[in-house]
């Protein structure tokens, strides 16, 4: 009989060969779903002269493998066949790799552009074809000298020569001001590199550069160059704005590259070949100078042009078309386009002068490829209307340069219709309606011409003083006006009475409201909390000012305090207390100001008024 020790023992051995038959399985069944794949592959450009591979490759076991026709170059060997596979667990996902290749060592025999044409095989009985491939061949230069000739103390070789050296390669010479170049920075090597020490970047004076996210350069591509292949890579590349006219020259890129040079034995012998060694020198490389043309804006701009240049497009949106006095209305501007969208300014914007205009909040998506800069920038306008009345916001007017079409191009949005009506809490005792304009009319009995008739003036000899009824009302007229006198006289009295109690229970209050915010910041009660605020501040400043509720403005506020002689300090924070509380209302993402800091700088601020406002 099994022990239990044998019994576990086999428990786990069905276990796992249960586990590798799924395994096996699922690969298996991987497999016969996998999409056939036949591809060639082969050097785009080989010297004349020079042997390199040829390789078909198919994801799956084939039969009947027709080779294209070679004429246009020497077999030197093939095809070879061969077989590789490679299996990975990736999440708990098998997925298994076969590669069955067809490979040719070929040698160029003559220059010119030849294609070779697709091979032919069958997978279960389906033919399948791979795509051509065009190969270029070029008559090959001999190098200017050996790398490792003419060097320098500590291992350093002096300038690249025509087996090494870089370029800066722009795709404009000539272009408008504010218009994109695009600038690549580009190695050429004939020799071994093992990589850059230092690589410096001109500072581009003159224009704004936007870096475009190029991979690490870990091989080179071969590339042929006045008949000669080097291997090439690019280490960098760059949107260019030029920010002034005339001629801006770019400064060269300088390198010092790593290059591997081998140095070979002094003896003859024919195993010193298997003892070669290597070391690493550096070469400084630098590119020529690049010069660039920038032609100034043409005359004539619109008066909405600020400075964009590309192509562009607008949209101009309000949240809500009716709401109520002192309410937040939100204008959001988007320009979109391509061009020099990390400059755009935001365009003017006109309101009626009942409403209060807060500086944008800007906010950006931009990024940088070959094809120049894209994106969007928008600007989210807040403004509250203080009366309520029937309004028009005037469209939005964008313009910006097209170099293409070389001229000015202008965008304008639609005209906004707005409706304010009066809030439950508005004390303004003004209702006003934004004007509207109207045509001038003539009418022809507004004007009254000079009567140019004979007039007859009679001097008489009688005074004011002989008129009866004169003398008899005036003593009338006289206590009348001294009636009002002090009748107004009296209400100034009254009313500074009135003042005067404001002002000596304004700190009172304030403190009653400063608790009611403290419970709704405990209770974090936002929109409570900050209307408190509001509220305490408002009515603070007008009671100790003594501004009539309908007359409580910024501007009349900071008049005031400038004329007890507050300190500016203080009037920025009454201002940003202000702003942090609306943007929170009307806007929670745009507050500056955490509930703890309102609530914290609130007191601060007036239990410092209450020492200077007395």
């Amino acid at each position: 009989m099994l022990d239990i020790r044998q019994i576990t023992e086999v428990k786990q051995l069905r276990a796992w060969m249960l586990l590798l038959v799924l395994f096996i399985t699922a690969g298996s069944g991987r497999l016969q779903g996998q999409e056939i794949k036949f591809t060639a592959s082969a050097p785009a450009i080989v010297e004349l002269g020079e042997q390199f591979r040829l390789v078909f490759s198919v994801n799956k076991k084939a039969k009947n493998f027709i080779s294209p026709g070679l004429e246009n170059f020497s077999v030197l060997m093939g095809p070879s066949t061969s077989y590789s596979q490679s299996t990975s667990i990736i999440n708990g996902k098998l997925t298994q790799n076969i590669s069955y290749t067809y490979t040719y060592i070929l040698q160029a025999q003559s220059e010119g552009e030849f294609t070779i044409a697709p091979a032919e095989l069958s997978v279960n009985g389906k033919k399948y074809r791979s795509q051509e491939i065009k190969i270029k061949v070029v008559r090959g230069k001999s190098t200017a000298g050996s790398p490792g000739q003419s060097t320098q103390g500590s291992g350093q070789v002096a300038g690249g020569g025509k087996d090494l050296f870089v370029k800066l390669i722009v795709d404009k010479h000539e272009i408008y001001r504010g218009d994109r170049i695009t600038a690549t920075i580009k190695i050429y090597s004939r020799v071994n590199l093992s990589g850059f020490e230092d690589v410096k970047v001109p500072d581009f004076a003159g224009f704004m550069r936007e870096d475009i996210e190029t991979p690490a350069l870990r091989s080179l591509e071969r590339e042929s160059v006045n008949g000669q292949i080097y291997g090439t890579g690019v280490l960098s590349r760059f949107v260019l704005f030029p920010q002034k006219s005339g001629e801006l020259v770019i400064d060269p890129v300088e390198i010092t590259a790593l290059v591997q040079q081998r140095l070979s034995q002094k003896s003859n012998n024919f195993f010193d070949d298997f003892f070669d060694s290597y070391q690493t020198v550096r070469r400084n490389i630098v590119s020529p100078k690049v010069t660039i043309k920038v032609k100034p804006l043409p005359p004539g701009a619109p008066s909405s042009f600020k400075g964009a240049v590309g192509s562009y497009r607008l949209e101009a949106t309000l949240d809500k078309n009716e709401l109520k006095t002192n309410e937040a209305l939100n204008l959001k501007i988007k320009i979109s386009g391509n061009g020099n969208v990390k400059l755009l300014q935001a365009p003017d914007v006109d309101l009626p002068p009942d409403f209060e205009l807060y500086d944008p909040k800007v906010s950006s998506s931009i990024k940088s490829d070959m094809s120049g800069t894209s994106g969007y920038k928008s600007f989210n306008f807040l403004m509250i209307p203080r009366y309520a009345g029937s309004y028009t916001i005037a469209p939005v007017s964008f313009a910006y340069f097209d170099p293409k079409a070389g001229k000015y191009k202008s965008l304008r949005s639609g005209e906004f219709s707005l409706e304010v009506l009066r809030g439950e809490n508005d004390q303004a005792v003004s209702m006003i309606s934004s004007p509207s304009k109207e045509d001038v009319k003539f009418i022809g009995k507004d004007i009254r011409f000079i009567h140019s008739a004979y007039i007859k003036l009679v001097k008489t000899d009688s005074s004011i003083w002989d008129n009866l009824w004169f003398i008899l009302l005036y003593p009338v007229f006289l206590a009348l006006f001294i009636a009002v006198y002090l009748m107004r006289r009296r209400m100034r009295i009254e009313q500074a009475d009135v003042m005067l109690a404001k002002n000596r229970k304004a700190s009172r209050i304030a403190k009653k409201r400063l608790k009611k915010a403290a419970v709704h910041l405990k209770n974090n009660n936002e929109a409570a909390f900050y209307e408190e605020i509001l509220k305490t501040l408002w009515g603070y400043l007008g009671d100790k000012l003594g501004i009539m509720v309908s007359e409580l403005t910024r501007d009349n506020i900071a008049s005031e305090l400038e004329k007890h002689a507050i300190e500016k300090e203080m009037q920025l924070l009454f201002t940003q207390l202000l702003d942090a509380c609306e943007y929170a209302q009307y806007a929670p993402s745009g507050s500056t100001m955490t509930m703890e800091e309102v609530y914290k700088n609130a007191t601060k601020m007036i239990m410092k008024l209450e020492h200077k406002l007395k």
